[in-house]
């Protein structure tokens, strides 16, 4: 039986999507026709169709074009997660305009004279809360940042947490510490000395992160920075959210490189 074939524009009115839509998905490799006329026409069929409708559900529930594609040439395989990340994401997104919109509601019901600064204040922190989940996003699927979260809250007492939130974690701090991360894979793949000037820069690179992430280091935050290392570490491989996971020579490496640099100081102190 010879199946049905049908050219850009009948597939387009079959489909309620324009032409425009049908040769954009099959330049990203989204959507590609299942044969060609002899003059190179696009030509689709009925598996297209159902093909489509797939796409332009995965897309109505938020995923992007290269997270649907990635699902489509898996073949649906990792669905199931995919589909909980993304609802995690939107409930994350939803918790955020919810606090966003009790703030404003807080505001409209007070008399102009007598607006709450602290309801001003909040306002705001919910609207940086949700500019730092975009960001966030980018970085780290709606999995690895719930587990950070639930690190942070088992490894600083809640007087800590207002102390650093007093110090927004932001996107180039997030960049700095990634690049961290990149040079000492870097190094430990190169089988580079500890002691070399290449390492002990690193080493420095990182105090000087953690200094500022420490707040020109704090007791209590030191205290639950180390506490919450020790906790990652202790996470299953699966469970560690990849751009910070290390091995353990590259753990090694590290506390090599920062043991002979304060070794070093020490020296030059005496």
């Amino acid at each position: 039986m010879t199946r049905q074939l049908y050219h850009t524009n009948e597939f387009a009115n079959k489909s309620s999507v324009s032409v425009r839509t049908l040769q954009f998905y099959d330049k990203k490799g989204l959507l590609s026709p299942s044969a060609y006329t002899q003059a190179g026409h696009r030509l689709y069929s009925d598996d297209d169709l159902v093909q489509l409708q797939k796409i332009l559900a995965l897309k109505y529930l938020g995923f992007s074009l290269e997270e649907i594609k990635n699902l489509m040439h898996q073949g649906g395989k990792d669905f199931p997660s995919a589909l909980s990340e993304q609802k995690e994401m939107l409930l994350d997104k939803r918790r955020q305009i919810d606090t966003i919109i009790t703030a404003i509601e807080k505001i409209e019901a007070m008399e102009t004279e007598r607006l709450d600064h602290e309801a001003v204040v909040k306002v705001i922190d919910a609207i940086q809360s949700d500019l730092k989940s975009e960001w966030a996003s980018k970085y780290l699927s709606s999995n690895e940042r719930r587990t950070l979260r639930e690190i942070a809250k088992q490894s600083f007492s809640d007087d800590v947490l207002r102390k650093l939130a007093q110090q927004e974690f932001t996107e180039e701090m997030h960049q700095q510490y990634g690049h961290f991360y990149d040079e000492l894979r870097r190094l430990v793949e190169e089988n580079t000395d500890p002691a070399s000037q290449e390492a002990q820069n690193l080493a420095q690179y990182l105090t000087d992160l953690n200094r500022r992430r420490s707040q020109g280091w704090d007791q209590e935050i030191l205290t639950g920075m180390k506490k919450s290392w020790e906790t990652f570490n202790s996470l299953p491989d699966d469970k560690k959210p990849r751009m910070y996971a290390l091995t353990l020579n590259e753990r090694d490496f590290i506390k090599q490189a920062c043991l002979i640099m304060h070794g070093q100081r020490s020296q030059e102190g005496d």
